[in-house]
């Protein structure tokens, strides 16, 4: 399943770091309000993440435009280094859908196995399912990566170099 953990070092200190992710995020919106945003009613120039700070841990994904079922959850932690703070960050697909992505591999997996084993295998009964699998990897990966990237960097942005 993807996976991405990286961490941010930061001169500043931990409740000055913890001030600027809360500034990065806002609350979840209310379903009305969803629904509002969902028509173009969303407000212009906001944070970039929806999530909640507790204590010195974060939890929040990007505020985004469109539809992605892979969008990263980001996890974050900041702990007190000897020059500054460190960020923790570790981003992982939302439970349900790493569920529903391991029963889609796990099934077109036996399947493309069960297909090669059989003794009257033809190359579509082999391809057809280790093409499912390969598009399931392929989407799952398309959709959770550049997504992670760019979350990255903007916490590294606005959180590492103070903008």
């Amino acid at each position: 399943m993807p996976f991405y953990r990286f961490q941010i070092d930061s001169p500043l200190a931990t409740q000055a770091v913890l001030l600027r992710v809360r500034g990065l995020m806002r609350e979840s919106p209310s379903i009305l309000q969803a629904i509002k945003e969902s028509f173009g009613k969303r407000p212009q120039g906001g944070p970039p993440f929806i999530g909640t700070l507790d204590g010195t841990t974060f939890k929040m994904r990007r505020d985004i435009r469109y539809r992605n079922s892979f969008l990263p959850q980001v996890h974050g932690n900041v702990i007190s280094a000897p020059a500054g703070s460190r960020i923790l960050v570790r981003m992982n697909l939302h439970p349900l859908i790493a569920a529903f992505i391991l029963f889609w591999l796990g099934a077109v997996g036996v399947g493309a196995v069960a297909a090669f084993m059989s003794e009257s295998r033809s190359i579509q009964s082999v391809l057809i399912p280790a093409g499912m699998f390969m598009f399931g990897i392929v989407l799952t990966a398309g959709g959770f990566y550049p997504e992670a990237v760019k979350a990255r960097r903007l916490l590294e942005q606005r959180i590492a170099t103070g903008a």
